[in-house]
């Protein structure tokens, strides 16, 4: 099977990776939505207007992960970042020509998205211990909900490589460019 071209495995991964996409956009519109519910069901509740909520609304607006999911919405859109970016050069990949200008910036910036998934998950992992701590229960019983602190070396191995990759692609452009003007 070919690796490059209509019919190859860039655009299976293509395919896999349109499909990833709309599905996270899904997401993201889905807790936009929750959002937006937990906004006005706090107005409600703090105005007063009507009768009361129901029961069910009232105990999902009283779990801690409402706290994280603001944060969530904002991993969301990196991810969503980072797919998009993918999508773009495996669709350079289809077409049988990878080594273009726009495949560096392309990778560049998924490295930068991947630094920055990185830093909303520390601190989101501050932000929750803070609410935690302000709100008086143990910051030891959140630890265990979300997860304990930990670096992940993998992730800055990744956003290293992207840009090695990203510097590779732009060099293999300018070669390419250059030899297209050799007689």
């Amino acid at each position: 099977m070919r690796t490059l071209g209509p019919g190859s495995i860039a655009s299976i991964l293509k395919l896999l990776l349109d499909i990833v996409y709309y599905v996270l956009w899904a997401l993201l519109g889905l807790a936009s939505l929750i959002i937006v519910l937990i906004i006005f069901g706090g107005l409600y509740r703090v105005t007063g207007i009507g009768p009361a909520l129901p029961s069910g609304l009232e105990q999902f607006l009283a779990m801690d992960v409402v706290i994280a999911l603001p944060m969530a919405i904002v991993a969301l859109i990196a991810i969503v970042f980072i797919v998009d970016r993918l999508r773009r050069i495996f669709r350079t990949l289809n077409e049988g020509d990878p080594f273009v200008p726009e495949n560096a910036n392309h990778l560049r910036a998924i490295a930068f998205g991947i630094m920055v998934y990185q830093g909303l998950s520390y601190a989101s992992h501050g932000v929750i211990a803070m609410v935690f701590t302000l709100a008086g229960n143990s910051v030891e019983t959140g630890g265990r909900v979300f997860g304990e602190f930990s670096l992940n070396l993998g992730a800055w191995f990744a956003v290293a490589a992207f840009f090695v990759l990203a510097e590779v692609f732009r060099e293999g452009t300018r070669l390419r460019d250059e030899q297209k003007f050799t007689i």
